[in-house]
C-alpha cells in the first residue's frame, strides 16, 4: 500500500508539473492516471462486505469521470460538475453518523454562512459566465459539497474528515480561479488539495 500510495503522489506531482510547463497533453495521461491509481489503492482495501466502503469506491469512480471531464480540451464544466455532484452524493452515504456530537449544529451552521458567502462571491462571476442555470447548478453544488464535509465531520474519522476540508478548499479555489481571477498558483492549489484530498479518503478504507 505504501509502494503504490508512493507511486500516487508521483503521478500527482508529474499533474502539478504539467500544469506549472503549461503542457495540456500531457495532462490527459497524468491526471486520470492518478485518480486511477487511487482507486486501485481503495479497491485493495475495501471490504465489500461494508455498504460505505461501497459508496466511497462508486465517489472514487464518478470523480474519475470528472477529471476527464475536466480535462478534456472541450468545456464540459456542466459535465464535470454534474459528475462531482453524484461523487459527493456517494461520499455523504458512506460517511456514516457515530452518534450524537455536541457540536454538530454549530459546524453546520458554520458550513451554511459560508455556503451563503460562497454565493455572494461567486454570484456575479458565475452569472456572466453561464447564466441562471449555471448559477443554480453552482448552488446546487456548493450545498452539497457543504453536506458532505457535515457528514465526514460526524464520522469522527480523521482520515475523512481531512479529506473532505481539502475537497472543499479545492472546490472553493476552483470556483474563484475559474469565476473571478484566473491564476496559475490557484491551478496548482487545487490540483494539490484535490490528490491529497481523495488520497485521504481512499486511505479511510484502510
Amino acid at each position: 500500500m505504501i509502494i503504490l500510495t508512493g507511486v500516487a503522489i508521483g503521478s500527482g506531482l508529474m499533474d502539478l508539473f504539467a500544469i506549472s510547463r503549461g503542457w495540456t497533453k500531457a495532462r490527459y495521461v497524468w491526471k486520470p492516471f492518478t485518480m486511477i491509481l487511487i482507486i486501485v489503492l481503495a479497491f485493495l482495501g475495501a471490504d465489500w462486505s461494508n455498504d460505505w466502503h461501497r459508496w466511497l469506491l462508486a465517489g472514487l469512480v464518478l470523480s474519475l469521470a470528472g477529471d476527464v471531464f475536466l480535462v478534456l480540451p472541450s468545456d464540459r464544466f456542466l459535465a464535470g460538475l454534474s459528475s462531482f455532484f453524484a461523487a459527493h452524493v456517494c461520499y455523504i452515504a458512506a460517511f456514516a453518523d457515530q452518534g450524537d456530537n455536541e457540536h454538530a449544529a454549530s459546524v453546520a451552521v458554520v458550513l451554511t454562512l459560508l455556503g451563503l458567502l460562497s454565493v455572494a462571491v461567486l454570484r456575479r462571476g458565475v452569472l456572466a459566465s453561464g447564466g441562471m442555470g449555471l448559477l443554480v447548478a453552482v448552488m446546487c453544488y456548493i450545498t452539497v459539497i457543504l453536506i458532505m464535509v457535515w457528514r465526514a465531520f460526524l464520522t469522527g474519522d480523521a482520515f475523512m474528515l481531512a479529506g473532505a476540508a481539502l475537497f472543499l478548499i479545492s472546490d472553493s479555489v476552483l470556483a474563484w480561479n475559474r469565476f473571478i481571477k484566473p491564476s496559475l498558483t490557484a491551478e496548482l492549489t487545487v490540483m494539490a488539495t484535490y490528490y491529497s484530498a481523495q488520497l485521504l479518503l481512499a486511505w479511510s478504507l484502510l
